[in-house]
């Protein structure tokens, strides 16, 4: 049975036996004036690494939506505590780190799980006893004792969404003998479990070719065992992707093995303790496994503080429980193990192994990451002598490419590299995969973003007016380096694509001239007259006006898609001798293509008119959906004015060439959202001089264009699929009208080199403010079958006599073919709970509230949170899939008094009424 009490609570027993020592004047035993001498946090320059550098009070942006324009009603609220700090005497949220005590004690706010072995000091919370400050509390093996009040922000909500390979290739070099694998660490991990007011997120949106998500968050303060982030795992999850967390054992700072004894004890069948809390931890946190970073723990001998055959055993006992558990969880559970010296060579002289504790380790671990740029020549050997020549085991065995070395080659560094071998005439040999592979980095992507950020401080171009438009346009510029990063420079991948080997660091090329010198950014205040580095390659473009090296990641790996009928298991290799079990899937579902941020947040009402369209900048990755397979994949019938013929298994492409105006091509769209931050416009790249919108296309009359958006595996036919779309002028207030003439569904299937065809029966209904829905009944699509499948879904677009604006796409929609339109069920709220609120002594902005609600269905797709102190005015401050939430920096009313109001909102994107409740802010303690 869990314990109940808190964290303090539980010493009640040591302070009664310890009366006579007390009384002696020895210390006190309690937190609170240690925690009353904080200053009040500032949330601006407290922990800028947490995603929460950027700030705004709730009526900055002049949202206010009176109680006449709201369906509102009241229900039954519950008092907590209120307090000027938050009281660790009596409430419990685990270990945490000396910047998050102080964070929390004076703002409330729910932190992020991190643990270390021991857990906290009671000096740590500042009690002066001088028989106790020293010792330990909140260890590891306590993690879920039923006292911790933040745990339950720490849980994502998604499931793990199923996939399948998409049904067709698109380049020619695409394989599914190995994986790739990405380490990331979100740039606002540390407050994302309840979102954060900076629109730049650092979500990746190219998620289709990765296997498993890494997170790898900066230990600093966080523990040496950070499970994945809950919020960001909802995203992934979403997108069929498994997150791993990290366990990180540091002999390089105050990590000791008597620090570790707790986590190394062993039960009556010799299972330590350590595999429950793994486990445990990815069940409850809902999470898929964990990738152990060993490097700290010493590359020689045996490890400074573990055993390397204890973490083997740990290893091994943790992939029995997993297998144990496979079937109930409907997921499997992995353990991937790095150190700084993996390497399966063998010594050249003696033809042993050059370490025999990678050899070892790699036999124990569910997978194995090689370090940092270690090439696997001899890998058939190992392959041979230590797994009876299985090539299956290669998918296991993960080479590693640190971003930071060629962050400036980004787009045009060979990956193939690192995942190939050359055959004697020195050519890669793309008809077998050597081994998979994995990026390390906190995203490439993000490394341009933050260093344009970097920039436009130091020139002086941002202010507290202006710093939510830098914000996007960081998310933006993230955005269009990820695409790169997948599929190359160029913006699209082609069957010969070409890169470079050479390692070019930021030391030999500033990546602020890269971006400042690509013409799909535009901002006058970049400066164009730099000399150019001797590194010409990366800038210059060909006659043709294409960069002559342009590679991704994608060039390798083949897509994977959750819009799909049958799934498979995430980690089938075609290496293996067996087909893949193919499991029945209802592959129905709709995105908006979110990316977890934006600077307004839309919803609709029935009618389908936009509600809320308001400045409200924002990222929170549970509101991420699923990403579009294709974004990039854009191209003409024909060879018209600056386009170049490419060679792809869909057949010839002609795609559009990069201009001094930009490139014709598909964006990530912030001020064009249909639902919820964005949506994703055809035009030329992004305005920085106009705050980052989307510049209008520049099109060719009368030209068909197709844009193949959403891969798929589908080899029934009984769907109906939608697009949400709209035509806009060049002020983007003007709208065109959508009709069958200008807009066609199109499918592609798995037959190899043929290209999409359209659906005729494309049915047009206007929605509103421009937005129109796009409609095909795949059902009278003919020989449609597990032979034939359904590959890949898009669009025709025929511009007619229009050649310059923007063609936004919004959403995507599959759903099983239905006699009738099945209703969603409403969501009600029937309480709302305060679970407690730290008021500060300052005069404005000083309310801080942690509350929670209880609902009678799950039928919701997620929930805005509103806020007012008058009953009267109130702001919509956030949203949040689960029934937990915090707002900062509030006001009560002169009675003390505040208002918190719950909005459920649909799966068909419909919001409900706001069931509201008033908070006493009285101080109770």
């Amino acid at each position: 049975m869990k314990k109940i009490l808190s964290l303090l609570m539980s010493t009640s027993v040591i302070v009664g036996v310890s009366s006579n020592a007390i009384s002696c004047n020895i210390g006190k035993f309690s937190t609170r004036a240690h925690l009353e001498s904080f200053d009040d946090f500032n949330w601006k320059t407290g922990q800028t690494s947490d995603g929460d550098g950027y700030n705004w009070y709730y009526d900055d942006f002049g949202n206010k939506i009176t109680n006449d324009e709201l369906p509102l009603e009241s229900v039954q609220g519950e008092q907590g505590p209120v307090d000027k700090i938050f009281n660790y005497d009596k409430y419990s949220t685990s270990y945490k780190g000396a910047n998050f005590i102080k964070k929390q004690a004076t703002t409330g706010s729910p932190i992020i799980k991190s643990y270390r072995p021991n857990g906290n000091k009671w000096l740590d919370f500042g009690f002066e006893s001088r028989s106790r400050k020293f010792n330990y509390i909140n260890s590891l093996p306590d993690w879920n004792d039923g006292t911790d009040m933040d745990l339950d922000y720490n849980k994502a909500s998604q499931k793990l969404k199923g996939r399948n390979y998409v049904a067709k290739k698109t380049v020619n070099t695409q394989q599914k003998q190995t994986f790739f694998n990405f380490f990331h660490d979100p740039s606002n991990s540390s407050s994302s479990i309840v979102g954060t007011k900076n629109t730049f997120g650092g979500n990746l949106t190219n998620l289709s070719y990765t296997h498993q998500m890494y997170t790898w968050p900066a230990i600093t303060n966080k523990g040496w065992l950070t499970p994945s982030f809950a919020d960001y795992t909802d995203y992934m999850h979403k997108n069929g992707v498994p997150v791993l967390g990290l366990w990180y054992m540091s002999g390089w700072e105050d990590l000791t093995r008597e620090s570790l004894k707790s986590i190394l004890t062993t039960d009556a069948n010799g299972v330590f303790t350590m595999v429950n809390i793994l486990i445990q931890q990815c069940i409850d946190l809902n999470f898929d496994g964990w990738i152990i970073n060993n490097e700290a723990n010493g590359s020689q001998g045996d490890g400074y503080v573990i055993e390397n055959s204890e973490i083997n055993k740990i290893m091994e006992q943790f992939n029995e429980r997993a297998k144990e558990l496979e079937s109930s969880l409907g997921r499997k559970l992995s353990i991937i193990y790095y150190t700084n010296d993996s390497s399966l060579e063998y010594d050249p002289v003696t033809q042993k192994p050059n370490s025999r504790k990678t050899f070892e380790a790699a036999k124990s671990a569910s997978a194995f990451q090689l370090d940092f740029v270690k090439s696997t020549p001899n890998l058939d050997r190992y392959i041979k002598e230590e797994h009876a020549g299985n090539n299956e085991k290669r998918k296991d065995l993960y080479t590693l490419l640190n971003e930071s070395v060629t962050i400036p080659g980004l787009g045009a560094f060979d990956y193939k590299n690192l995942i190939f071998n050359k055959d004697k005439y020195n050519r890669y040999d793309l008809e077998k995969a050597n081994n998979s592979f994995s990026i390390f980095g906190s995203g490439g992507a993000n490394e341009y973003a933050k260093s344009f950020k970097n920039w436009a401080n130091s020139e002086n171009l941002i202010n507290d007016q202006n710093e939510y438009k830098y914000l996007l346009m960081q998310q933006e510029l993230s955005n269009l380096y990820s695409t790169y990063q997948m599929v190359g420079k160029n913006g699209y991948l082609e069957n010969d694509q070409k890169g470079f080997t050479d390692m070019i660091s930021q030391g030999q090329q500033d990546i602020d001239e890269l971006y400042q010198y690509d013409p799909r950014i535009n901002f006058k205040k970049f400066n164009k007259s730099l000399s150019i580095s001797p590194i010409d390659y990366l800038f210059k473009r060909s006659e043709n006006n294409v960069y002559k090296y342009s590679v991704g990641v994608g060039s390798s790996f083949l897509e994977k898609t959750v819009v799909a009928d049958t799934v498979i298991d995430n980690d089938y290799s075609s290496y293996s001798n067996k087909e893949p079990k193919e499991i029945e899937n209802d592959p129905s579902m709709t995105t908006y293509f979110s990316t977890g941020s934006g600077i307004k947040f839309i919803n609709r009402d029935s009618k389908g008119k936009a509600l809320y369209d308001k400045i409200t900048p924002w990222t929170n990755s549970r509101l991420g959906d699923v990403m579009p397979t294709y974004q990039w994949d854009f191209w003409s019938k024909e060879k018209v004015h600056d386009t170049i013929q490419i060679n792809t298994l869909d057949g010839e492409k002609n795609v559009s060439t990069i201009t001094s105006e930009g490139q014709l091509a598909p964006y990530f769209d912030y001020y064009n959202p249909y639902m919820k931050g964005n949506s994703i416009s055809v035009g030329m790249g992004y305005d920085f001089d106009n705050d980052g919108v989307v510049k209008p296309g520049i099109w060719y009359p009368n030209q068909d264009y197709y844009w193949n958006i959403m891969g798929t595996n589908l080899s029934k036919n009984n769907y109906n699929v939608s697009y949400f779309v709209k035509k806009s002028k060049s002020d983007t207030k003007s709208n065109d009208i959508i009709n069958d003439k200008n807009t066609k569904i199109t499918y592609t299937t798995s037959n190899e080199n043929q290209g999409p065809k359209v659906i005729d029966d494309t049915k047009i209904t206007e929605i509103n403010d421009g937005w129109y829905k796009v409609t095909a009944d795949l059902s009278k699509l003919s020989g449609i079958n597990s032979g034939n499948r359904i590959a890949k879904l898009g669009l025709k677009i025929n511009p007619a006599n229009e050649t310059k604006f923007l063609y936004s796409v919004g959403g995507f929609n599959i759903s099983k073919n239905l006699d009738a339109e099945q209703l969603t069920n409403e969501t009600k709220v029937k309480k709302i709970k305060n679970e407690y609120v730290v008021k500060r002594s300052s005069d404005n902005n000083n309310v801080n509230i942690r509350f929670n609600w209880d609902i009678d269905n799950k039928e919701s797709d997620y929930f805005n949170i509103f806020y007012s102190n008058d009953g009267i005015n109130w702001y919509r401050l956030g949203q949040t899939t689960i029934n937990k939430y915090y707002l900062r920096e509030l006001n009560d009313n002169e009675d003390h008094f505040i208002y918190i109001g719950i909005q459920p909102v649909n799966k068909s994107g419909i919001p409900n009424k706001v069931f509201y409740s008033k908070i006493d802010t009285n101080y109770n303690y």
